[in-house]
């Protein structure tokens, strides 16, 4: 029985067909979303068999994960690729910001998988542990540029940079979201650069070495 089995897969398993899952989980998933994309769906749009996505992937599961996961680090390899070229912090994080909002538009209509990937993170601590990776490369990278600029004079001296860069990766996921409620609102790279030069420019309306405002009830 096993080798009926095993041969039946053989035969009707192509050397893509897993390429092709994976494909077709995230179409589903942005067509769908999560709770909706079924094995049959996944399966039929790829062209392969219900017992495929066990022999390649264990389970829908481990499917769908892996299929979101990867499409999460597309988007964000292109930004910390920058942080490897030559120029100056505020040049680096200028084009950072510039290649993220570039891939946004690119991937404009799978704007709702990057979504539900970090809503996914959020439930599972398997998949929590690869979004982290990405997201702390990621903000460290940023944090050392920000460090740079501090260090320069070219930002205040209250900005900590580890916080900074969390609040630029917040407003990043803030505009993503927002993009998907209200499609014709504000343009997401107006938003981004709105947000850019408004750090940037910190250290020419507030003294290096005051901090803003405690909130209130934070005020001692």
């Amino acid at each position: 029985m096993w080798l009926s089995y095993k041969r039946m897969n053989e035969s009707q398993v192509t050397p893509d067909t897993r390429q092709r899952l994976l494909d077709a989980a995230r179409t589903c998933v942005r067509d769908h979303g999560l709770a909706g994309a079924t094995s049959r769906q996944i399966t039929s749009m790829a062209g392969a068999n219900l017992a495929a996505i066990t022999y390649h992937f264990g389970s829908k599961d481990e499917l769908l994960a892996q299929a979101l996961f990867a499409d999460l680090e597309r988007r964000v390899r292109p930004a910390l690729d920058v942080f490897d070229r030559p120029g100056s912090p505020a040049e680096l994080l200028a084009a950072a910001v510039a290649e993220l909002s570039e891939e946004f538009e690119r991937s404009r209509p799978d704007t709702v998988l990057y979504l539900d990937t970090l809503l996914l993170a959020t439930r599972d601590a398997r998949y929590r542990t690869q979004a982290l990776q990405l997201y702390r490369a990621l903000r460290t990278r940023l944090a050392e540029l920000i460090s740079e600029l501090t260090a320069s004079g070219q930002l205040p001296a209250w900005i900590d940079p580890t916080s900074a860069a969390s609040l630029i990766l917040a407003v990043a996921n803030g505009i993503a979201l927002q993009s998907v409620l209200d499609p014709d609102g504000p343009d997401h790279a107006a938003m981004a650069a709105q947000f850019a030069g408004l750090l940037l420019s910190a250290g020419s309306w507030a003294p290096a070495e005051t901090a803003p405002p405690a909130p209130p009830g934070q005020q001692k």
